[in-house]
């Protein structure tokens, strides 16, 4: 959680003082709150060590739905927690603050000894949970309440915080808020008060409490001096990055996204519940195949209530904004009849396809397919989709190569992005472990004969630099040898010779294997490496077009996703870099275009990847569409697929209001026909399905294609009121 400026600043200063930084962190977790994301850049750049074994949940699914959530699946996690019954829907967000407090209280009542915390994402209901929790207390005689004192209980007292009045008794949960070195204490610790002292002549107001954690230390808070504190039985998300407790309860609001929620739902060690508001969450639309409100009226009548139609159900629902819409089709019927709402209750209707029905006429048609649900299923799955949400930072490291260039300022004024990576591919190290263990002494000789025989052209320092990746620690230099290694040093070489670099000595996974390893061990660490010029090597021509054409794509997709128009610059974007990508290889947009609908691995790049990450799952995700694609069976079944998904979209779009829309929709299923006329490998296999196409009776002497094209005159003419 550091911004790019922010850790400029940090590494410029540990350069001039030639020390070594080691990051540990997790970028999935929450982002900075300034511009950048140099944490995640670097580990894409440089390469990293990563913890894979989870040790703080106790319980195995949990540490798998840990799993889920740090790497992009929250939807999975939060159903793991709901499956176990972890995740409670109220009908208001009070009383969702109100199951909060009691279940902490009771927590509280039967371990004693145990920690917890309750979690919020706005301050507000932080608050609200914090009296709520006093004022429980309180009112059940285990806090002190008023300064008169309470026997045994002690007294409460009043003291000036940076947020305002607080008041604390012995008893109460406190939070820490900023760092202080003096009393011991960092952002975001807790601790329990012991003693309140409202002041005396002497010695002014102060609080003595006993911090969390393993040394129980007792501190004295002077407040005339240290007043970032609060009460700490519930606390903001941000605050309790990095902590650990028992038990955890979170208040879920539609201001979180995947990093919060990530946090959040994974610092306990027993056991942690969601609450959600769901009116908060079931007030917006879920699902585009759901349509949501207040079911005003059901029932039959004449098809849009126009004397002379043939009768059909209908349900009517009325949104937060007072504007009904009704809903027309048979099997409104059987879905109603199941769920059997009643009048006022809010629910929602999910088109799930078409059945093939035969009419009274004889032939056969498509019936759309409904399911009714109710409110507390639409909260879920809008809850679902908001905590899912990404929020991740973006930094310039994702922008090289083309930045410039997509701007026009290369090409007119000629000049070069700083932030580009060196276009010189790194060699290959096929070298043994133990042979990287090279003396620092013998890389300053040999550079030293290399300046004896040409001179040094002096070049731009890269903020990398002097990076050694599975060196060891320099070793002295004889001084005799050293002495003749700096007699031809530039003053630019001496100053680094006298200074060593920030990276000095790091390792990663190189070191020698202990003496009492097996011999196979040894074996296989003296194999050569591979994998650490492959992270510090450019991105190939082909892989940058790759890229470019991924943020185009991503960046409209977003735009589309969000119900927004695409922008007409992201439009020429995307043509352009779909043009680039084109010639660099023929088709390569169409492929990838084809991998983000059907390959789930392309798609969660698209969505949630970037750099050299994305780049590569797109790679494979073309190689895999393209070994797909060369099958005509997989061919035929989604131009199968995207004729039926088409056709429920057609008949969805009812009466003659709809007649611009539905003839858009039909015109791409009249590109679908064509598509499948132009194969003759998947005409023929189509021709053997043809009912899924709704063609209830296939003519063997016609073209499947003309009889596809004859479905969509019959569909029209039938009416598409069923």
């Amino acid at each position: 959680m550091i911004g790019s400026r922010q850790l400029s600043r940090f590494i410029n200063e540990a350069e001039q003082r030639g020390a070594k930084i080691v990051l540990i962190g997790d970028h999935e977790q929450l982002q900075a709150i300034g511009a950048g994301a140099p944490f995640r850049a670097i580990a894409e750049q440089i390469g990293h060590a990563e913890l894979s074994e989870i040790r703080r949940q106790r319980v195995d699914w949990q540490r798998e739905a840990s799993v889920a959530f740090a790497t992009h699946r929250t939807a999975e996690g939060l159903a793991a927690y709901r499956d176990n019954g972890n995740i409670r829907l109220s009908e208001t967000r009070g009383e969702a603050r109100g199951e909060i407090v009691r279940d902490y209280l009771a927590d509280r009542d039967e371990r004693p000894e145990g920690t917890r915390v309750a979690m919020a994402h706005r301050r507000a209901d932080v608050r609200a949970i914090n009296d709520a929790i006093r004022s429980a207390l309180q009112d059940s005689y285990r806090l002190a309440r008023g300064e008169e004192g309470h026997g045994p209980l002690g007294r409460e007292v009043s003291f000036q915080t940076n947020d305002g009045k607080r008041s604390f008794a012995p008893g109460d949960r406190i939070v820490f808020l900023e760092n202080n070195r003096d009393l011991g204490v960092k952002n975001g610790m807790l601790g329990t008060v012991h003693q309140v002292e409202p002041g005396r002549p002497g010695a002014g107001p102060m609080i003595v409490a006993q911090l969390d954690g393993r040394g129980a230390e007792i501190i004295t808070v002077p407040m005339n001096d240290y007043r970032a504190i609060d009460h700490g039985y519930a606390t903001t998300i941000h605050k309790n990055q990095g902590a650990t407790v028992d038990r955890s309860f979170v208040l879920a609001s539609g201001t979180m996204d995947r990093h919060l929620t990530y946090v959040a739902m994974t610092r306990h060690r027993d056991g942690v519940s969601l609450y959600a508001d769901a009116q908060e969450f079931g007030d917006r639309q879920a699902d585009q195949r759901l349509a949501p409100g207040r079911l005003v009226e059901h029932g039959k009548a004449p098809y849009e209530h126009q004397a002379g139609n043939r009768d059909s159900y209908f349900v009517t629902l009325e949104n937060d904004k007072g504007q009904k819409h009704t809903v027309w089709g048979v099997d409104l019927q059987r879905a109603m009849t199941e769920a059997a709402p009643s009048i006022g209750a809010k629910i929602g209707l999910e088109h799930r396809g078409s059945e093939t029905v035969r009419l009274p006429d004889g032939t056969e048609a498509q019936r759309n397919a409904w399911k009714v649900h109710d409110a507390g299923e639409l909260a879920s799955a809008q809850l679902e989709n908001r905590l899912s949400r990404s929020g991740a930072k973006e930094t310039t490291l994702d922008y090289t190569r083309d930045f410039a260039e997509r701007r026009g300022i290369a090409e007119t004024f000629g000049i070069r992005s700083d932030i580009e990576l060196p276009r010189a591919e790194v060699p290959r190290i096929e070298t043994p472990h133990q042979d990287l263990a090279v003396d620092r002494g013998d890389d300053r000789r040999q550079e030293a004969q290399r300046d004896r025989q040409e001179p040094r052209q002096e070049q731009r320092r890269s903020a990398f630099d002097g990076l050694k990746l599975s060196r060891s620690a320099a070793t002295d230099v004889p001084a005799r040898e050293q002495g003749r290694a700096q007699e031809v040093q530039t003053p630019a070489r001496e100053a680094e010779a006298r200074q060593p670099g920030m990276f000095d000595g790091l390792r990663l996974k190189a070191s020698p294997a202990p003496a009492a390893r097996s011999e196979k061990i040894r074996g296989e660490q003296d194999l050569p490496i591979h994998r650490s010029p492959d992270r510090l090597r450019p991105l190939s021509g082909f892989e940058q077009v790759v890229d470019r054409y991924a943020r185009a794509f991503s960046a409209a997709d977003k735009q589309a996703r969000a119900g927004l128009p695409v922008l007409e610059a992201q439009k020429q974007e995307l043509h352009q870099a779909g043009l680039v990508l084109d010639q660099a290889r023929p088709g390569a947009s169409a492929l990838i275009v084809s991998a983000a609908r059907h390959d789930p691995e392309a798609a969660r790049a698209l969505a949630d990847l970037s750099g050299r990450e994305r780049v590569g799952q797109l790679v494979a995700g073309m190689d895999r569409e393209r070994a797909a694609l060369a099958d005509p069976n997989v061919r035929a079944d989604r131009l199968i697929d995207r004729w039926q998904e088409l056709d429920k979209e057609r008949q969805a779009l009812r009466g003659w209001r709809q007649d611009e829309a539905r003839g858009k929709v039909e015109g791409q299923m009249r590109k679908v026909a064509g598509a499948i006329e132009r194969d003759p490998q998947v005409e023929s296999i189509v021709r053997g399905r043809a009912k899924e196409l709704g063609i209830g009776s296939p003519q063997r002497d016609r073209s499947i294609t003309l009889q596809m094209e004859q479905q969509l005159t019959r569909g029209r003419s039938i009416g598409l009121e069923r």
